[in-house]
């Protein structure tokens, strides 16, 4: 009666094993390809600043091929160059669109920020980042994104 019990046991889990779908179709796993920590929150309206470099990460660029650009009060937009999915040079492969995108406000801060609008399929990742007060109103504030494939 043991012995049977463990066969059967044994039979179940690897059914259960083999049969998973995700052994079955793996796909492709979720790799981080651009994050930054908008270190800044009040850099001057329209000019690109590099985040710091200890907080933030581009496969492709490195640190150097980030950039955050204050478009108004709480409005940014951030630029990962090369890791867009599209072809990065004349005969190079390319990813497609796609990709997941998070955005928190970073700090002491009951500020809020959230994606406005993302894209890929280019040859650079761009988002625009909003922050506003509890209340709504925009507000410059410190944020973190994160970019993975």
């Amino acid at each position: 009666m043991y012995r049977r019990l463990v066969a059967i046991c044994v039979v179940t889990l690897a059914v259960v094993v083999l049969g998973s779908s995700a052994l079955a179709d793996p796909g492709r796993g979720a790799n981080v390809v651009c994050y930054v920590w908008a270190n800044i929150a009040s850099p001057s309206i329209g000019v690109p600043y590099t985040p710091s470099p200890t907080y933030s990460f581009n496969a492709v660029g490195r640190t150097q091929a980030n950039s955050i650009t204050k478009n108004g009060t709480g409005s940014y937009t951030v630029i990962c160059k090369g890791v867009g999915g599209g072809p990065l040079f004349s005969g190079s492969g390319s990813w497609g669109a796609g990709g997941h995108v998070q955005v928190s406000a970073y700090g002491f801060t009951p500020n809020q920020c959230h994606v406005g609008d993302w894209g890929t399929g280019g040859s650079n990742f761009s988002a625009s980042v909003l922050c506003n007060t509890p209340g709504g109103t925009p507000a410059d504030t410190n944020f973190d994104l994160l970019f993975v494939w």
